[in-house]
């Protein structure tokens, strides 16, 4: 203050400001709040001042962009946008944007405006070039935030040596080859997770994740980590040690992420993993290849997943040809572990509480097994092409299990759609999966009204109009082969020795949303009983 009183001593003009500011009503009103106030409500004022401010400057940064907009919702609410809309009734709020807007359209969801698109629309972002519309910059960045907990060079691989690995690896053509791998995954998981005669399974989501872990482990990074315990957990919940943190980063400014990342759950405890088990056996395969080929001879090594990261030529910008460390291996592991566990144990979680809320279906399901592989027949990739209405019943449970606003991209750069509607550059772009999904055509996207038949007997791996649950175009996931087989070979195992039900003995609500419109499996607590 003192410093203020000699300032405008000495200037003129700054001191008829100020004594101009301080004949405002309101800065009366600001001094005696302040006054009143205690720490922890400064503390409130000043971070939801800081809130405002920052979504109002990228507000004024919009407004100057002159670009054919799409058409924006209104009726917005301040602060929340339509934030609450798509938390308590987002299926008909967005059942009446769809119609009253048509199929692409803007919304401000916590201080951001959005693009929704849907149709034509939804096609092209979800099929759009990487330069253009980033789904990395958009899921990977700015909403799971993986930059905080892998370094670029990682990321670098998971965009495209990973994918090039798994369309070798796992391929369709290559699934029979993983079928006995899963069956042994399958028994270590109930003789590890199932041990009694009777299990209950208080916390379904962490179980199936656990589960899914003890098939996937074998199967990517070889048979020498089929029973450790160490890595398998490490599959399994890293993904839900960073979905954790997704709620936090949501809420606050990117800006002042890095304040707040000491006080977040770690992925050190993984990377250590990772580094203690994948690493030296990345080092000792390498060492067994260099031997063989010194020798003249094949050196025997299984051709999974870990095998094809191994073998593979990396080539940097200047062009210079390497393999990658073992310690990039390592972590390039674990983010397969966030990808291929999550959505496979989510899924399967669907298709077990379809089965609970629909006896019919179990009825169906179990007369198919009992046709095709009667007994205690050899499940096979052959015989698993025979069961349509299991394939038809995996591919429905998918469907309904998509995000009512989901798979976001970030424009790279200012783009324009086929339709002559533009988005700026940084702007989200999010998909109306439940529109795509189902058509408008919601009757199937209840309980009573889920039916299989209407699969048509395509297959749950191939994409279509009505179906992006696995994406589309270059982008389709390319593990989907590996999941659904997993799924398939679950359920029939699961079946066949276990009677399972609720805990409350009552049909179970199969999908739940999360923030209104992201969807995720149930909670409801399981029990497991093994056949004599």
């Amino acid at each position: 203050m003192d410093y203020l009183n000699t300032l405008t001593t000495h200037n003129t003009h700054i001191n008829n400001a100020v004594d101009l500011v301080r004949k405002f009503p309101v800065t009366q009103k600001l001094t005696d709040m302040y006054k009143r106030s205690s720490k922890n409500e400064l503390l409130f004022i000043g971070a939801a001042t800081y809130i405002a401010l920052y979504n109002f400057s990228a507000y004024i940064k919009e407004k100057r962009q002159k670009l054919n907009n799409p058409p924006a919702v209104p009726y917005g609410l301040p602060i929340f946008g339509h934030s609450l809309y798509l938390i308590f009734f987002p299926g008909k709020f967005m059942d009446w944007c769809n119609e009253k807007y048509g199929e692409m359209y803007n919304l401000n969801l916590r201080g951001k405006t959005v693009t929704v698109v849907g149709g034509k629309p939804g096609e092209e972002s979800m099929k759009s070039d990487a330069t253009e519309l980033s789904l990395s910059d958009a899921i990977v960045r700015d909403v799971l935030h993986l930059d905080y907990v892998f370094d670029e060079n990682v990321l670098g691989h998971s965009l495209t040596t990973v994918p090039e690995v798994v369309k070798i690896a796992v391929t369709n053509s290559k699934m029979p080859m993983y079928v006995p791998g899963i069956k042994s995954g399958l028994k270590n998981a109930c003789d590890a997770l199932l041990k009694e005669k009777t299990t209950v399974i208080q916390g379904p989501s962490r179980f199936f994740q656990n589960f899914v872990a003890y098939m996937t482990v074998p199967a990517f990074v070889g048979d020498e980590f089929a029973l450790n315990v160490d890595v398998i957990e490490s599959f399994a919940f890293f993904t839900g040690d960073i979905i954790k943190n997704v709620g936090t980063f949501m809420m606050i400014p990117k800006p002042l992420h890095k304040f707040v990342l000491p006080y977040v759950q770690s992925a050190k405890k993984h990377h250590d993993c990772m580094l203690k088990y994948i690493a030296p056996a990345v080092r000792a395969r390498r060492a067994k290849m260099q031997a063989a080929e010194e020798a003249g001879e094949e050196h025997g090594l299984v051709d999974d997943f870990l095998q094809g990261i191994i073998e593979y030529i990396h080539t940097d910008e200047n062009g210079v040809e390497s393999n990658i460390p073992a310690e990039d291996i390592a972590h390039i592991i674990l983010l397969v572990a966030f990808a291929s566990v999550h959505t496979t144990s989510m899924n399967t979680s669907f298709c077990i509480y379809w089965l609970l809320a629909r006896p019919d279906l179990m009825d169906s399901l179990k007369e198919e097994m009992e046709r095709v592989i009667p007994g205690d027949s050899p499940v096979t990739a052959q015989a698993l092409a025979q069961m349509h209405f299991l394939n038809n019943f995996i591919r429905e449970a998918i469907r309904q299990g998509v995000d009512k606003l989901s798979k976001g991209r970030k424009a790279v750069k200012d783009y324009t759609f086929a339709n002559g509607y533009q988005v700026p550059k940084g702007r989200l772009v999010s998909v109306a999966s439940r529109q795509m999904n189902f058509g408008g055509n919601f009757v199937r996207n209840t309980i009573d009204g889920m039916d299989p038949e209407m699969s048509k007997n395509k297959p749950v791996t191939t994409p279509g109009r009505d179906f992006i649950s696995f994406g589309a175009g270059k982008h389709l996931c390319p593990g989907r082969f590996f999941a659904v087989q997993e799924i398939q070979m679950t359920l029939i195992y699961l079946l066949r020795n276990y009677d399972i039900a609720t805990v409350s003995g009552n049909p179970p609500k199969p999908v739940y949303s999360l923030a209104g419109y992201m969807s995720t499996n149930s909670e409801e607590p399981l029990i497991f009983t093994r056949k004599n």
